[in-house]
């Protein structure tokens, strides 16, 4: 007849470091989950934020041109009589999603002598506008909601043309 050895102590100990294992694995998983969900909002919000300013660059040189050159004369002659309406403006491409809403103000000056006319630029580029097309949106709740403002100044000796 064979004998048979029991060790009775040892029974399940396997169990529960496998039941560890698998909580340990599981809390890492729902880590590393959080850490690249966060992630990859922080880089759309930098990538948005770098458009946004791009596009109040874009608004803001679109008015620069538009006073140094009176192109139209409608934009230049309405910021020199000091009546200009803000224009509100879209773009395409990757900018397609943000509007620019660029406004102008002018002012007369007398240096040495003589007569200069200072123009001051406003671009303000979001990427949710209010309901009539302008930026910037005080209103808005949205998590994604990007501003950006770049202002420009150009002084010109004669007024109407630099």
């Amino acid at each position: 007849m064979t004998r048979r050895i029991r060790r009775h102590g040892q029974q399940g100990s396997l169990l529960i470091a496998a039941v560890f294992l698998i909580v340990g694995l599981g809390i890492l998983i729902g880590y590393l989950s959080l850490v690249s969900s966060s992630s990859q909002t922080a880089s759309l919000a930098d990538l948005n934020s770098a458009r946004a300013y791009q596009t109040a660059r874009t608004g803001a040189e679109w008015g620069i041109y538009q006073v140094m050159r009176n192109s139209g004369g409608s934009f230049a002659s309405q910021c020199l009589a000091g009546t200009a309406t803000p224009r509100n403006q879209t773009y395409g491409g990757t900018l397609a999603a943000f509007t620019a809403t660029i406004s102008c103000t002018s002012t007369t000056l007398t240096e040495g002598g003589g007569t200069v006319v200072a123009y001051a630029i406003q671009s303000n580029a979001c990427n949710v506008p209010v309901v009539s097309g302008a930026c910037p949106n005080t209103t808005t709740t949205s998590p994604l909601y990007v501003e950006r403002q770049v202002n420009l100044t150009v002084v010109c000796a004669t007024p109407g043309s630099c």
